[in-house]
């Protein structure tokens, strides 16, 4: 289902390149001479910054969260201030990662991310698909629940969650069309910018779901460009520094192996100055960026292109909304929350989703052996 890679490629519009191995255990030699080395990108008083500004990812998770309110900017102003370390590896990580520049990003979600490396070396590998989702993850899933009896219906759109406010309790999920679902415990997994409008009025007031209401949400683009020639060899992850177009990827040997050249899938971040440009807008201002970084990808031509815009996609890691973010029990005791955007160690991420879904399923299961 997934391939691996242990290393991470940096590169800057006419500047210097890099490649930093990620991961000692699996990569111990590229590890160690990709910190020795590179001197060109990052030097040695850059990469000797670093180290103050992330120590505090090695105490528990819960100290961390005192570093909500900061930003990643005003951390490394106290404990870095290297722009070199700022432009060419904190703020490229911050808009890859989150979809929000280093101004805006929480210190604690910066911290939280090394924190996870550090405890966790055998699973803190980068990896990518061998197949599309559909195929590799969602048709298998379901398959597998189907024949347990599940059933799943697509192509409904939740009208109504219906409370019972004297018994203090979820009494049903309306539909559009004026369907009624009953049942004695209802999940919501929808993202929380979906949810919000959907609380009950008499919920509204309560601090946990007037935290849900105010949880800020960044907008996302990503620009899928097939090529007339292969343009990279790498099939792992390259960072741009100096630019909004902040990683990038070719996915044509192992996700979408049927392509003739590079299909590279580029992260536009920040998103929210382009979302009203047109489409082939966008491409050319990523093809400006990326070429200027990578001279085959000027040299290439696009004979297909996709630009996807999402107008709200994750929870924007603002200064004090990662420790707000609710946890999957609510106090509606018969209601629980599931998605990347609850509480779990991942914040917004494909791992931030299925942790948050297993701690949904661990929150039911306990308040169903306490009688629910």
């Amino acid at each position: 289902m997934l391939y691996w890679t242990d290393d991470l490629r940096f590169e800057t519009p006419s500047g210097p390149s890099a490649l930093f191995g990620t991961n000692p255990l699996y990569a111990p030699l590229r590890t160690l001479l990709g910190a020795l080395g590179n001197n060109d990108y990052l030097g040695p008083l850059a990469k000797l910054s670093l180290l103050p500004l992330l120590a505090p990812a090695a105490l528990p998770e819960a100290l961390l969260r005192r570093f909500d309110r900061l930003t990643v900017v005003d951390w490394w102003r106290r404990a870095s201030g290297s722009q070199q370390a700022l432009e060419r590896a904190l703020r490229p990580f911050c808009r890859a990662i989150q979809f929000t520049d280093a101004e805006q990003f929480s210190a604690y979600n910066l911290l939280g991310w090394a924190h996870q490396t550090l405890i966790r070396p055998l699973r803190a590998r980068l990896g990518g698909y061998r197949g599309a989702r559909d195929s590799q993850i969602f048709a298998p899933l379901a398959a597998w629940l189907k024949q347990r009896g599940v059933e799943i219906r697509t192509k409904v759109a939740l009208d109504e969650i219906v409370y019972d406010e004297q018994a203090g309790a979820i009494t049903g999920f309306k539909l559009v069309g004026g369907e009624l679902l009953e049942a004695d415990i209802y999940v919501v997994a929808l993202p929380a910018w979906l949810f919000a409008p959907k609380i009950p009025t008499p919920l509204r007031g309560l601090p946990f779901f007037a935290d849900i209401l105010d949880l800020p949400t960044a907008p996302a683009i990503s620009v899928q460009l097939w090529f007339d020639r292969v343009v990279t060899r790498r099939d792992g992850f390259t960072m741009v520094a100096g630019s909004n177009c902040p990683v990038y990827q070719d996915q044509s040997r192992y996700t979408y192996p049927y392509a003739q050249g590079s299909r590279i899938s580029v992260i536009v971040s920040p998103a929210d100055p382009l979302m009203d440009w047109e489409e082939a807008a966008i491409v050319a201002h990523v093809l400006a960026d990326l070429g200027a970084a990578h001279p085959q990808i000027a040299a290439a031509k696009v004979v297909k292109q996709v630009v996807l815009k999402h107008k709200q996609h994750l929870i924007r890691p603002l200064p004090g909304a990662m420790t707000r973010r609710p946890r999957q029990a609510t106090p509606v005791e018969n209601l629980f929350l599931a998605g990347d955007w609850t509480q779990q160690e991942f914040f917004g991420s494909q791992e931030g989703a299925v942790r948050g879904g297993n701690a949904c399923a661990r929150a039911l299961l306990r308040a169903v052996d306490r009688g629910l």
